[in-house]
């Protein structure tokens, strides 16, 4: 299926700003899998549809964290090893195609630090193309990357962060894509 018919038709409007920047990586980048929160009942009906509509496959945690991956085994992995206690972050961003070396970053610095840690990487120095990589736009859903980098020259990040860009580039006139037209040259 086309990847921006896919896109054109999710129903973002109920789930967090944040999750277009997941689902840009999963259409555009073959990202394996999205893991996002649900805010009401009634979005996963409208998942599910969507779902229905490509083939893909949903699961729903009992804390409303629902994953949407093209292999059945791979969502309900995701969420089983989202609700272990002891420490997943590197299995997990691999799950979700994060890069090695970012995994293995978050995995280092454990999951109770990440939000502080976060802080800290937005007041990195990112410069010249590598600005790409830069998270701090993840909440405001026009981040080019949907993981925390390992630096602030993570090259697998930056490929990844291209792969988005090209395909906003390609589509650019669609009306999905236009959070991301700051980009654009």
């Amino acid at each position: 299926m086309n990847p921006i018919h896919q896109m054109r038709s999710l129903p973002l409007s109920f789930l967090p700003i944040s999750a277009r920047v997941d689902f840009l990586h999963f259409l555009a980048c073959n990202k394996p899998a999205v893991r996002t929160k649900l805010f009401h009942a009634y979005a996963k009906l409208h998942l599910e549809d969507w779902c229905n509509s490509y083939g893909l496959f949903l699961r729903v945690d009992s804390e409303s964290f629902v994953c949407i991956a093209r292999d059945p085994e791979v969502a309900e992995q995701i969420l089983d090893i989202d609700r272990k206690y002891e420490p997943h972050e590197k299995l997990f961003g691999l799950l979700l195609g994060y890069p090695e070396c970012c995994s293995d970053f978050i995995a280092s610095i454990g999951e109770s630090n990440i939000d502080h840690t976060e802080q800290q990487i937005i007041q990195w120095n990112f410069s010249g193309e590598f600005k790409r990589i830069n998270p701090s736009n993840y909440l405001l859903g026009t981040s080019l990357i949907c993981h925390l980098p390992c630096s602030s020259n993570c090259q697998p990040s930056l490929d990844l962060a291209n792969q988005a860009l090209d395909f906003i580039n390609r589509y650019k006139d669609e009306s999905c894509l236009a959070p991301w037209l700051i980009w654009v040259d």
